[in-house]
């Protein structure tokens, strides 16, 4: 269901935002949420998520706690802040910057505001520097406002238990299943230690300047304290070995966890990403996804 201008007005000045009539933009792309962007009468930019059911307010919890102690924690970069949050509207200032990359469900890919012919170094240095803040956020924090925190075993038992999951629902090709269980079994590949991660990062979630500088992360949602590898997987699927590498050397040089086979370990987490599809599958119930699950798990 979507608000009208009126509707949207009108909510907005419940929570004592009043919004400047002809400056609402609507972007209906969202499945959980309608999103408006406009302007107050002192002339500041605000996002507004409207929700378009009622399940979807619940699953936010997570979110508003990671959100907030990221807000109290890290400073190299911003994160939206919810200075509204109710069940009917969640508002907050606009950030700055405008994210990487934006995908257009027409083409099936990215429009790019980044040069990813020619990736500045300064991308990797702001990102690199922005994650290391994130992941060296402290663990007790995040348990103390309620977030999900795995230990490094139990990130790595969480994942053999999700591989086992698919391959008894649907099954796994040969090749691929010994792949999954090589590296499962491998020590050396796995981190010794977790830390708070967006867990999405993606082009449409980083935000950048004009000159290519990430000055800020979006949509919160798969926040949790975790494997931190998590948060390169994205990257190294978009810019290959070699923007990993520089993603990798960037985030060493600015202080972060780093281990010898963390290239590697990130590698193959990106060959176990079928193991997302598939789950994706059973809870939507889609047989466009379970075709795309079949077709990744080498089943096809």
């Amino acid at each position: 269901m979507s608000n009208s201008k009126k509707t949207v007005l009108e909510i907005a000045a419940r929570h004592g935002l009043f919004l400047n009539h002809d400056s609402l933009e609507f972007n209906e792309s969202g499945l959980d949420f309608q999103v408006v962007f406009a302007v107050d009468q002192q002339e500041k930019e605000w996002v507004l998520r409207l929700p378009r059911r009622e399940d979807v307010m619940p699953r936010t919890k997570e979110e508003k706690k990671a959100l907030d102690l990221v807000a109290e924690h890290i400073t190299v970069f911003e994160a939206p802040y919810w200075s509204i949050y109710s069940d009917e509207l969640i508002a907050y200032k606009k950030l700055t910057g405008v994210p990487a990359g934006t995908i257009d469900h027409a083409i099936q890919n990215y429009v790019w505001v980044l040069d990813i012919n020619n990736v500045p170094d300064c991308f990797y240095k702001t990102l690199g520097k922005a994650l290391v803040a994130l992941h060296n956020v402290p663990i007790e924090k995040a348990k103390n406002v309620g977030l999900t925190v795995q230990t490094p075993e139990e990130a790595r038992h969480s994942m053999k238990e999700r591989m086992n999951a698919v391959r008894n629902k649907i099954g796994v090709g040969d090749s691929l299943w010994a792949r999954w269980q090589s590296w499962i079994s491998n020590d050396e590949m796995w981190p010794k230690k977790t830390g708070l991660i967006h867990g999405d990062v993606h082009a449409g979630h980083i935000l950048i300047d004009q000159a290519g500088n990430v000055t800020g992360l979006i949509d919160w949602t798969e926040a949790k304290v975790s494997d931190v590898s998590n948060d390169f997987v994205v990257l190294y699927k978009t810019f290959g070995e070699e923007g990993l590498e520089l993603l990798i050397n960037a985030y060493k040089e600015a202080g972060g966890y780093v281990w010898p086979k963390m290239e590697e370990h990130i590698i193959e987490l990106e060959a176990a990403y079928p193991v997302a599809i598939a789950e994706f599958a059973f809870i939507s119930g889609s047989d466009e996804y379970l075709n795309m699950a079949k077709q990744a798990l080498e089943l096809t």
